[in-house]
């Protein structure tokens, strides 16, 4: 009898053991939170992984130096994905199934995060801010994916917006990238003058990797645009701006978040000739040292002290992707669980960027997208300036007005 009642204790111990490990959430301890992320550290553009390797470690050590969320502090398990998808499927079922991540923060680029964005919903693990602002990863719904950055679409209906509103115009061209990115892009153009029973005077498609443009610029001088919407990315924006100026042409040009980066006035200024009056549509401000922004310049200088490097815009979109799952792990409170992070994450409504000034963030049960509106800046003096102070969103009725 004595045998048997210590038996049954040692089961029911045992099965208590199991219990608990069998409720525990993995990637979470008493100490700490485990957070995943593939970047491409070694390809084509790993000098855009790098700064996003180094905005996520340099939140987490400010996380942690700060005590960690609810006193547990953050462990990254960054994987080099080469931007090539075959690597990040790798990398990502090495991290889900040895570092056992709690969570997928700031995946970069589209052909990579779009191939491991099935594997990782699968098991039920969120994922939120990969670097793109391709759709993919919040429509259709689901409930495991959150994007967070302004899509290019609703960057386009946002340019369209503020040229009609604010400049006036009613000619608006277009030249675009004959793919997916391209697509969209011209998409949203073609919508939004349709809310001002507008068409498109013209639009001149290039294949990806063209290095010369004068055939689309002809074509579209001839058409008489006031602007035109550049659906390009960086060699792409300045071999357009290039041909412009050998012409003579006068044309305002505005381009998207490919376009939002210091190598614009660079490569245009070793080409040449200035990119000044330039503009371009951001989800954030351009990061400088001597920004009007006192918590910018303080971002700024920490990101020097702690790397000796300067920071660049992906480096702030890598910070802010762990700064909006911290909030949302803090709302969680300490009893966190995947489910509870999600839940805790469809809370926010118009959640301020309180460091960089841009745009808000909002996700509900049925849209994770994140965020939706834009700002315009120009280059002026060879650096971006942001010329109208509030954000521009194309979902609301009311005019922009001249400030």
């Amino acid at each position: 009898m004595k045998k048997s009642l210590i038996v049954m204790a040692l089961a029911l111990m045992m099965s208590l053991v199991f219990s608990g490990l069998l409720a525990a959430e993995e990637g979470v301890t008493d100490n700490e939170i485990v957070i995943g992320s593939h970047q491409d550290l070694s390809g084509p553009i790993a000098g855009w992984g790098i700064q996003v390797k180094m905005g996520l470690e340099m939140r987490a050590r400010e996380i942690n130096e700060a005590g960690g969320i609810h006193g547990r502090k953050i462990r990254l398990v960054i994987e080099d994905s080469a931007y090539d998808p075959k690597k990040a499927i790798m990398a990502t079922n090495k991290m889900i199934n040895l570092d056992k991540v709690f969570c997928f923060i700031g995946n970069m680029g589209s052909p990579t995060a779009l191939a491991t964005k099935p594997i990782i919903s699968a098991k039920k693990i969120p994922q939120m801010f990969p670097l793109t602002a391709a759709s993919g990863f919040f429509e259709p719904h689901d409930r495991y994916s959150f994007g967070g950055f302004t899509p290019y679409y609703d960057q386009a209906r946002c340019i369209v917006k503020y040229f009609t509103e604010i400049k006036g115009y009613n000619r608006i061209g277009l030249m675009y990238q004959d793919d997916e990115m391209g697509a969209i892009m011209k998409k949203g153009v073609e919508d939004q003058l349709a809310v001002y029973k507008l068409q498109m005077v013209g639009a001149e498609s290039y294949k990806r990797g063209a290095t010369e443009f004068s055939s689309q610029i002809a074509k579209l001088r001839k058409a008489e645009p006031q602007l035109v919407v550049l659906a390009t990315v960086i060699r792409e924006t300045v071999g357009a701006l290039k041909e412009a100026k050998k012409i003579g042409w006068e044309v305002d040009m505005c381009g998207m978040t490919p376009a939002h980066t210091k190598l614009i006035p660079m490569l245009s200024q070793g080409a040449g000739f200035s990119a000044d009056g330039f503009y371009c549509a951001t989800q954030t401000p351009y990061v400088y040292a001597d920004s009007s922004r006192a918590s910018v310049r303080e971002w700024w200088k920490r990101h020097v002290d702690w790397f000796q490097k300067e920071p660049d815009m992906p480096t702030s979109a890598g910070w802010a992707g762990l700064y909006y799952f911290s909030l949302a792990a803090e709302k969680a409170g300490r009893d966190l669980t995947r489910e509870k992070l999600i839940d805790a994450l469809e809370t926010f409504r118009e959640e301020p960027d309180e460091v960089f000034g841009g745009a808000p963030i909002t996700f509900t049960p049925t849209n994770h997208q994140g965020a939706f509106t834009v700002l315009m800046q120009q280059i002026q003096g060879g650096k971006f300036v942001t010329i109208y102070p509030e954000i521009i969103d194309y979902r609301k009725a009311e005019k922009l007005k001249a400030k």
